[in-house]
Order: structure tokens, then C-alpha cells, then sequence
């Protein structure tokens, strides 16, 4: 007595599409008012709850395309950097300013009385046990990027594989693998006063599927087809794309240090226009190329974060205010980014997930920049203890305990730990929603998350 979830939409799919369809089955159908049910969740939170009644055949199809259409955004707006641009000014690269790449998964169970006229009662999909659905589905995306309906997106059975950028191209003309997001002819005739962007595929669209696209390469050539030059640009946060800050990652070892859940990255923008290269175009061009490349360098295993050197003391204590300011993350599917001085004037990054907000101690009002959908409020002076002799280190700078952290009940997707550990490091600690950590250690009484329906129980020293 239990749900069979018998399909599912394959990963990445465009939300403009022909249906994004799940279809389930369950040997109990045949209980008065029986009727499936389930509920939406959009990057972890609860967005629609629905039914279903089984169709001839007893099973149960639900479509959320269209549910899901009202969170995928499509505005003309990117941001190159950390600057909002529009989107046909794209130049080398952009990403989408609003939430165009969404997380979603439905739970399924069903619901059915056990008289002709007597009362519903809902069960999660698992035997007689009642409760809201509880059957999830795979964790998917979907986008809708393309600044309007791309032709292939509402065909039936959408193949995103051709879209996946991976290695070098084929040919200086692919058709059937490594394209843009795009059903424009390969070759087109533009006005010398013309805009023109291309919209691809980036970063994990799943845990195993990666578009790889690490940097674009215009080629000029002159009327009788000879090249002048040839500029590549990289892929990388500083030219407007992103997530690599520099040449030195790839994109394996990148997931270490933001989520391959991540969606702010699926989707980028590449200038493709003439005046979009206005700067980069030589005299006597009359006809040129864009195109991206996979320059699979370096090591895969997962970067660890470089630990911040500690100052050297000086006679002369670093001038800073040292202010508190909350910073919300409005969104609720965005991330933002937080890149501040901290007191001791070292720079730091916080990443606020959708919802989430942080009371932050900063050195001054002029020591930060946001990136995303942050609001930073100003809240008052940070208190900072006045100043005593150093004591002799010893082993363990608290009294260090053992944490059973459960996140099986999280809000959010990935919630954040915050403790101190046991030898006084702060330690900030991205979860699973749904994993139970078993074995935490850190100092007693420091344990806190963003996500009020993560428990956190005290097991007994380590």
C-alpha cells in the first residue's frame, strides 16, 4: 500500500515546455474517493499543494509546468560582476539578474476514505501511515532563459544533451552538439549598430551532468575570408560569467566551494553583436565568429577554502567602527553574496540563502558590497570586549561537546551550522536537507542555524 513514482521529467528542462510531467501509481486506488496528492516545493519551500484523480488506468499524471512558470523569471536585465546591466549590452559574459533557473521536487501521497460518505483522510504514500505526501521525487531544474521560446523546447520529449558544453567543439559549425540556447540559423547577417546575445549552459545541471564552457573565441575575418585576429576571453566572475573566479579551478573542483545545486550560474549571456564587440573588432572586419570552448586543465578533487593568515599585531590598533548590520536575503529561490571587512579589517564572504538573514559584524559602512538580492540594514556598534592579558594557550580553548545535528525536518535546501570548534574556530558548516549528522564536535552552547526546523541535541563530551 504503498506510491510507485513511475516518471519523472528528465534533468534541466526548459519550463516552457510541452508539460513537465510526473506519473505515479498505488494499489489503492480502488478505495472510495481515492485521489492522489502532492505537494511543489521551489528551491525547499512549499509553494502548492494539489490532487489527482487516477485516470483510467488507475494512475495518477500531475503537470506543474505551469505552476512552475510563475517562478521562472524572464527579464531583459543581467549583471556582469556585480554591476545590473541590460541584457543586450552583454559584453564578454552576463548572468541572469532574477531567478531564470529554479530547484523544484514534488512529494506525492494520497488521500481516501474508507466509507462511500465518511471522511478523507490524508497518508504520506508510505503504507497507512497519515500524514502530508512524502514520496520525493528526484531534486530537478528548470529555466527559462532563452528571452523567449526556443523551438526545440516545446517538442515533446526535450533532449537537453546537445546543450551541454563539454570539451572543445566538433566543428567550427556544430548543429547537433555543444549549441547555444538558441534556434537562430549558425549564420546570420547583423547591422554594424546591431545587439546580439547568446544564451548557454553552465555549471552542474545535475549532480553528474556539467556544462563546461570556460572561455569564448571571437575570430575576425576580412571580406575575402582571411582571419585578422583572434580573441579568447575566459569564463570567469571579473568577465561577467562565473562561478570560476580565475583560470586556476575547473569546474569539479569548484563543487567544493559552492553547491552543485546552485542555480544562479545555469545560464549565462555571451555578446554576439557588433557593437556588443565594438571594443575587440579590427578595421576591415566583414564577417566574424563566436563560439565556446572546454579547456579541461587541472585537478578535480575538491578545492579546500584557504584559512585566512591571522595579522600580525601592531602598536597602532586598525581604525574601524566596527558596526552591526542585519542582512536579509529576501528571494525566494536567489542567492546573495555579502563581501565585507570584518573588524580586524580581513576580508570576508557570506553567502545568505533564500529567506535567511545574519546579524554581521562590520568594519565600516564603506567595507562592503552585495551581489544578489541582499538588503543590509545598519543595527548598532558591534560590542567589542576591551582589551586583556593573553592566556597561556592550552589544548582545548572550551569545554568541547558532541552535537547530534538532524536537518530530516530543514526548511531551506542547504542550512547553514554555525559553532565554534573545539580549538576556538569559527566554523561555518553547509548541510543537506534531510541528512541526520550524527558527530559534531565543538564548544558547548555554540551551536546555531539559519534554519529553525534543523534540532541540534547535546550527546556528551567528545
Amino acid at each position: 500500500m504503498s506510491i510507485s513514482l513511475l516518471y519523472e521529467p528528465p534533468i534541466f528542462q526548459p519550463v516552457l515546455t510541452n508539460g513537465l510531467f510526473f506519473t505515479v501509481s498505488a494499489d489503492t486506488t480502488n478505495n472510495y474517493r481515492f485521489r492522489y496528492t502532492y505537494d511543489l516545493y521551489v528551491n525547499g519551500l512549499n509553494v502548492f499543494q494539489g490532487k489527482a484523480t487516477p485516470n483510467p488506468f488507475g494512475l495518477g499524471v500531475v503537470d506543474v509546468s505551469r505552476i512552475l512558470q510563475t517562478y521562472c523569471n524572464n527579464t531583459p536585465i543581467s549583471v556582469w560582476n556585480t554591476t545590473d546591466i541590460y541584457t543586450h549590452q552583454t559584453f564578454p559574459f552576463s548572468r541572469p539578474y532574477s531567478d531564470e533557473t529554479i530547484n523544484y521536487q514534488v512529494k506525492f501521497g494520497y488521500e481516501y476514505s474508507s466509507t462511500e460518505l465518511g471522511s478523507v483522510t490524508g497518508f504520506t504514500g508510505s503504507g497507512n501511515t497519515e500524514g502530508p505526501p512524502s514520496i520525493p521525487s528526484t531534486l530537478l531544474k528548470t529555466f527559462q532563459s532563452t528571452m523567449g521560446v526556443n523551438g526545440r523546447a516545446t517538442q515533446q520529449n526535450f533532449d537537453i544533451n546537445p546543450f551541454v558544453l563539454s570539451g572543445d567543439p566538433t566543428t567550427t559549425n556544430p548543429t547537433t552538439s555543444g549549441l547555444f540556447l538558441t534556434n537562430s540559423p549558425r549564420t546570420r547577417d547583423l547591422e554594424e549598430d546591431e545587439y546580439y546575445t547568446l544564451a548557454f549552459t553552465n555549471w552542474y545541471l545535475s549532480d553528474s551532468v556539467i556544462s563546461q564552457p570556460y572561455y569564448v573565441e571571437y575570430n575576425f575575418y576580412d571580406d575575402i575570408g582571411t582571419l585578422i585576429t583572434g580573441v579568447t576571453i575566459d569564463n570567469v566572475l571579473t568577465n561577467g560569467g562565473g562561478p570560476l573566479p580565475d583560470c586556476s579551478y575547473v569546474y569539479q573542483s569548484y563543487s567544493g566551494l559552492l553547491s552543485t545545486g546552485n542555480t544562479t550560474y545555469n545560464t549565462l549571456y555571451v555578446g554576439a553583436g557588433p557593437v556588443n564587440l565594438q571594443d575587440i573588432i579590427p578595421p576591415n572586419t566583414a564577417q566574424y565568429t563566436v563560439q565556446l570552448f572546454g579547456n579541461f586543465t587541472g585537478a578535480t578533487s575538491p578545492v579546500q577554502p584557504t584559512p585566512t593568515p591571522t595579522p600580525t599585531p601592531t602598536a597602532t590598533p586598525i581604525s574601524c567602527p566596527c558596526e552591526t548590520y542585519e542582512v536579509f536575503n529576501p528571494s525566494l529561490v536567489a542567492q546573495g553574496f555579502l563581501t565585507y571587512s570584518d573588524c580586524s579589517n580581513i576580508s570576508q564572504t557570506l553567502v545568505v540563502d533564500p529567506q535567511e538573514t545574519f546579524l554581521v559584524c562590520i568594519c565600516n559602512s564603506s567595507s562592503y558590497s552585495t551581489e544578489g538580492p541582499l538588503i543590509v540594514t545598519y543595527i548598532s556598534p558591534c560590542i567589542v570586549p576591551s582589551a586583556t592579558p593573553t592566556p597561556t594557550p592550552s589544548a582545548t580553548p572550551c569545554a568541547c561537546g558532541d552535537y547530534e545535528v538532524d536537518a530530516t525536518s530543514s526548511v531551506t535546501l542547504n542550512p547553514v551550522l554555525l559553532y565554534t570548534f573545539c580549538d576556538g574556530s569559527p566554523i561555518a558548516f553547509t548541510m543537506t536537507q534531510g541528512v541526520i549528522y550524527e558527530s559534531i564536535c565543538g564548544c558547548v552552547g555554540s551551536f546555531s542555524c539559519s534554519d529553525a526546523g534543523v534540532s541540534i541535541t547535546y550527546s556528551g563530551p567528545c
